[in-house]
């Protein structure tokens, strides 16, 4: 047993595998998942021209999950002996009130042959790079910023390298490995001048793409973040109101993703808090919105081969020229709600049961140019780039727009700070009455039921007809 604790997660795993679900089956489970992984993930931080923080950490555990009925239990460990992963099994089987032994014989009739999806991948992390080269490229990042940017008084890079390969078996016959590499690189910089002060950030991030952080342009991004910063230094506060906006592309997406993708989730029908869940095959959206959720975009945040359940990677419409079409479901969303599995049940890491999570969720291109949409609006507000904010358990949001413009007259006039958008998502969904053509997908990290994990959000521009803008 040594040695499977120090190689890779593979076929080798199958006979202790097959022996724990066989116990869990022969207890009276209708079903039994395993889930083991191995991590490897390196951090660094860079303010102004030093290195400040580098963090490392390595990983490996199970988590078990076993269900009957409707309900599951679940444990996670990181004791990979028989001992362990056994005595993980029997705490879960005891939250469903089952014990070991309890019936002579298991239905479990065995795994079959490995779906291998990390045959190919197996040189991903010795590829990426080590710590001094991830410095080195950071360090030049923020001398960029110094190079470009004025007034600046904090400057701020950061790196982040997650390798992951996991192994998933279930009695369903479910038998599957993956292996997964995420890397993002930010920058953040705060620009004051006497009372005037700015603060903008960018992120960017790739899946499954070793080479990523060289082939990076640090010139670019550093431009971007300083012109930026640049427009909303000596930017006048917005005025509150009600007034139509337009809504920038790329990580503009984060307010469907929030305030909509979630209420899409089987969990959040489960629970009762999703206003949309009898509304399938009814308009929910204007009729000039479709909305897609999948994994198989290449070396998008969001993608995977397969998911944290063992299930391939799918594209699933969501929401089709106004109309909910799928929830996005995993296998205890399937189970209590009927809606079929999308490959879309996701994890942090073992210690979490998976969940019907987001992966690369976006708004579909639309027949316009951004020009028309922003010559549509007589007077509102250009949200180039959007920043934090919040969500309520149905659907009211309220989100900071970073970098925001006038509109007057069908024509974008100066900038403005300060302004929030605020809404609920079953009101500005049917608002949503033009998408433009230049659909961008952006790197973002998602919280909820089982963790933090990698999507992308994503949407050409938009616009919203009417939307409550907060500000001064």
């Amino acid at each position: 047993m040594p040695h499977l604790l120090n190689g890779p997660l593979d076929q080798r795993w199958a006979p202790r595998l097959e022996t724990l679900l066989g116990i869990g089956t022969a207890a009276g489970a209708d079903l039994v998942e395993v889930f083991l992984e191995r991590t490897d993930h390196l951090g660094v931080l860079a303010e102004q021209d030093t290195i400040t923080s580098v963090t490392p950490a390595f990983g490996m555990g199970a988590g078990i999950r076993v269900f009957r009925d409707q309900r599951d239990g679940f444990v996670s460990t990181n004791d990979l002996s028989d001992t362990g992963l056994r005595r993980a099994l029997e705490q879960a089987l005891g939250m469903l009130g089952l014990q070991l032994g309890a019936l002579n014989r298991s239905p479990f009739d065995g795994l079959p042959a490995l779906n291998d999806f990390a045959a190919s991948k197996g040189e991903w992390l010795q590829r990426s790079p080590e710590l001094q080269e991830a410095t080195q490229a950071l360090l030049g990042g923020t001398q960029q910023l110094q190079r470009r940017g004025a007034h600046l008084q904090v400057r701020r890079g950061s790196y982040a390298r997650d390798w992951q390969e996991v192994l998933v078996a279930a009695s369903d016959g479910t038998f599957g490995r993956d292996i997964r590499l995420h890397q993002s690189v930010g920058l953040n910089v705060l620009a004051a001048d006497g009372d005037h002060r700015a603060g903008v950030g960018r992120r960017y991030g790739s899946a499954d793409r070793p080479d990523d952080l060289r082939t990076w342009d640090a010139e670019q991004s550093a431009q971007e973040v300083c012109d930026s910063a640049a427009a909303m230094l000596y930017a006048d506060y917005v005025e509150a109101g009600q007034m139509p906006a337009v809504l920038a592309n790329r990580f503009g997406g984060v307010i469907f993703h929030e305030a909509c993708g979630h209420l899409l989730e089987t969990t959040q029908v489960e629970r009762g808090t999703t206003p949309f869940a009898e509304r399938v095959g009814e308009p929910i959206a204007h009729s000039a919105v479709t909305a897609i959720d999948e994994g198989l975009t290449s070396g998008a945040f969001g993608s995977l081969s397969m998911d944290d359940e063992g299930m391939e990677a799918q594209r699933t419409v969501l929401i089709e020229n106004g109309v909910l079409k799928r929830f996005i479901s995993d296998r205890a969303g399937e189970l209590r709600t009927g809606h079929a599995r999308t490959g879309s049940g996701r994890r942090q890491s073992h210690s979490f049961a998976a969940a019907s999570r987001m992966r690369n969720t976006f708004i579909a291109a639309g027949p316009h140019s951004p020009e028309q949409l922003i010559a549509s609006v007589d007077r509102g507000l250009y949200c180039k780039s959007m920043g934090g904010g919040s969500v309520g358990p149905t659907g009211q949001f309220n989100f900071a727009v970073e970098e925001g413009y006038l509109i007057e007259n069908g024509t974008l006039t100066k900038p403005v700070k300060g302004a929030t958008l605020i809404g609920e998502a079953k009101e500005v969904m049917p608002r949503i009455s033009m998408c433009a053509n230049d659909l961008e997908l952006a790197a973002g990290f998602c919280g909820s039921v089982s963790g933090s994990i990698f999507v992308t959000v994503g949407q050409p521009h938009i616009k919203v007809d009417s939307i409550t803008v907060g500000g001064r």
